[in-house]
């Protein structure tokens, strides 16, 4: 028979006024950007402040400083961020470099965590500035949040920042704590403090833009009721993020849009293992792929506010998939839709829903399974009883599936070795009638009788990503006798865990 069973920081002037004044004062407007070739590749390094990462480093954070969004940290402190935008002008030296990436600093018994992220170099005429994202949290006030706020100036000097056809490198250029950055960081330093001095390099490509490219047919006057987008890019690497591949999706550009995906209105994965469906499409050796899109201007996202992409600009955005901090499959080609014409009698009404989420839940078809006599020496075969997991968590968080069964014995003392059960799993996508994008299951390896059940082992899995849904699992079961068994009717327990 076998059966299934289921201190505080110092230096910190806590005034949440003045904080909130700063944030309106660092929101406005910045230099303008200047005209020319767009950047390619590059990369900016800084290390904001020696003496603020010997403070961090020496507090209780967990990290007490982290990099992520493509940032890194360096072996001597500093940190490095990637090109991600922006403009050179040769002619005029003008530079709106713009990096991407962030670092976090932590201290959680000083009570605050600040991160800084995306920063931006603006070199115009003799002036130039770094801008960055900055945002404060802490339990002691309000948080501060300011959208490249200029922190610093910088001292250029002639040929330094310098030029070599359409390479730009800046090498150790001393920066300077404005006003803005000092109220961005609360007080921390003073206005006029030097900074560690910083290094940028960037590359033109010779005035073209460099890797992923998107064309989309149509692109403009889409019938806003709804219409078959078709999509097409090069330059994408498909072995990328361990062949993670691509996420092809449409709607607004949002911040971190690789996480905020719930406002996207529909979204295809394309990877080199994929076969095309509804839902996902194949990913080229040589960076290059055809896909379709359905799409629509006005639509509910999945947090209930409904988009009007005749009213916000709206794009077919690709970027790494699985969650990627990678920035460099990121691309947004715009697409616009003709509009209503004047008068009619259309009205809308927004629908909103609450998704609360569910169970992952594990259901099996009965309790035993019989299989047939055998003689010594022999295999016998049978079915076991399918096993249905249900993934209503709608988190795609994955899940696992995994069998392992006890020693058989016989009432007239004879044992049999758990690992003489073998299987042969297989898997199946159930039905979703409410037209849902399936998930993916996948069944188990082959375990052969002699190498079987002994150990766990999985009937079937789901990555994350392509778990939500239900799926069934089941197994052609093989048991091996040995030739030195005993006669006699053999039980033993074979449990499926899920988890």
């Amino acid at each position: 028979m076998v059966r299934s069973r289921t201190g505080r920081w110092r230096s910190l002037r806590w005034a949440a006024v003045a904080l909130l004044g700063a944030s309106a004062a660092l929101i406005g407007a910045g230099p303008a950007q200047a005209a020319g070739a767009d950047l390619s590749t590059g990369s900016l390094t800084w290390g904001f402040k020696a003496s603020f990462r010997a403070y961090m480093n020496s507090g209780n954070g967990s990290p007490p400083i982290a990099a992520s969004n493509g940032a890194s940290i360096n072996s001597d402190g500093t940190f490095t961020f990637p090109v991600k935008g922006g403009t050179y002008d040769a002619t005029t030296g003008a530079i709106d470099a713009e990096y991407g990436g962030k670092v976090v600093f932590s201290y959680p018994a000083h009570f605050f965590t600040i991160s800084l992220a995306n920063p931006t170099v603006v070199v115009t005429g003799d002036t130039a500035a770094l801008k960055a994202d900055v945002d404060l949290v802490t339990t002691a006030t309000d948080p501060v949040s300011v959208r490249q706020a200029t922190i610093a100036t910088i001292a250029v000097t002639d040929g330094n920042p310098g030029g070599n056809g359409g390479t730009v490198t800046a090498t150790n250029l001393a920066a300077t704590m404005t006003a803005e950055g000092a109220s961005a960081f609360n007080g921390f330093y003073a206005a006029g403090t030097a900074l560690d001095p910083l290094s940028f390099t960037f590359s033109t490509g010779g005035g073209e833009p460099a890797g992923p490219a998107v064309g989309v047919t149509p692109s403009t006057g889409v019938d806003p009721a709804g219409a078959t987008i078709t999509v097409e890019g090069s330059g994408f690497d498909p072995e990328a993020n361990s062949a993670a591949g691509i996420y092809v999706s449409f709607g607004p550009k949002v911040d971190e849009h690789w996480t905020n995906s719930g406002v996207l209105q529909v979204t295809k994965w394309v990877s080199k293992t994929n076969e095309p469906t509804e839902a996902r499409d194949r990913l080229h050796a040589d960076g290059t792929f055809r896909t379709t899109l359905p799409i629509s201007a006005v639509y509910t996202d999945r947090n209930g506010a409904q988009v009007d992409c005749t009213k916000v600009q709206c794009y077919v955005i690709t970027f790494a998939a699985r969650g990627a901090a990678d920035r460099s499959q990121d691309t947004f080609t715009p697409v616009t839709f003709t509009r209503a014409p004047a008068g009619g009698g259309d009205t809308d009404q927004q629908i909103t829903a609450t998704v609360t989420g569910g169970a992952l839940t594990l259901g099996v078809a009965g309790a035993t399974v019989a299989l047939p006599a055998v003689s010594n020496g022999q295999v016998t075969t049978g079915a076991l009883n399918t096993a249905t997991v249900a993934d209503l968590r709608g988190t795609n968080a994955g899940w696992s599936l995994v069998g392992q069964v006890s020693d058989f014995a016989s009432a007239g003392g004879g044992t049999i070795a758990a690992d003489n059960l073998g299987w042969v799993p297989n898997a199946a996508v159930g039905t979703d009638g409410l037209a849902g994008t399936p998930g993916v299951v996948t069944p188990g390896a082959t375990a052969a009788p002699g190498a079987g059940l002994g150990t766990a082992r999985a009937l079937c899995t789901s990555a994350t990503g392509a778990s939500n849904g239900t799926f069934t699992c089941g197994a052609q079961l093989n048991l091996g006798v040995p030739a030195s068994a005993l006669a006699g009717d053999y039980t033993a327990i074979l449990t499926l865990t899920l988890s």
